[in-house]
């Protein structure tokens, strides 16, 4: 029973070492998500700015002197450019952050297999003790028991050895 419970023991310590394991690598994943959101929110911000400079510097040379209107139309044409670029940067951005959660929920739920097959394990853990201990127990009582069984025969020896002496003495 010993050995059946030691080998359950060890499955369910090796299941919770997994367990661990994938905690470690989800909290790897997320960092790795984390990063790529706030990369992604840099980025952004450096276009948004960019663009807006960009922007400004397209205005002032309009303003500082006389153009075509085939002049006014390519600037229209680049800052709509620059506005499909940043909603590009803004999705790519959400698509991040949706990444992020959902890769923070894996790791909720890693933490939660995690906790489980550790109380899994913690559970075969007192099973063992508590049957080692009552093996002993066993082996105790039963070293008792044959250590009673041979007092009693060297007992009855003894009286029968004097119950002789006794006949053999008148």
């Amino acid at each position: 029973m010993s050995k059946m419970l030691g080998q359950i023991l060890a499955i369910k310590a090796f299941r919770e070492s997994r367990a661990a394991l994938a905690v470690t690598r989800q909290r790897q994943v997320l960092q790795r998500a984390e990063a790529r959101a706030e990369a992604s929110q840099r980025q952004l911000e450096d276009h948004r700015s960019e663009a807006e400079r960009r922007e400004r510097a397209l205005f002032d040379d309009l303003c500082s002197r006389v153009v075509r209107l085939s002049a006014i139309q390519d600037v229209h044409l680049e800052i709509e450019e620059m506005r499909l670029q940043e909603r590009d940067h803004e999705k790519a951005l959400e698509q991040a952050r949706a990444e992020r959660h959902r890769q923070a929920q894996t790791l909720v739920e890693r933490r939660t297999e995690h906790s489980q097959s550790l109380q899994v394990k913690e559970r075969f853990v007192e099973l063992t003790r508590q049957a080692t201990e009552e093996a002993a127990w066993e082996a105790d009582r039963l070293e008792e028991l044959e250590l009673e069984e041979v007092a009693e025969i060297r007992g009855g020896r003894v009286l029968r050895e004097r119950q002789q002496e006794e006949q053999e003495t008148p």
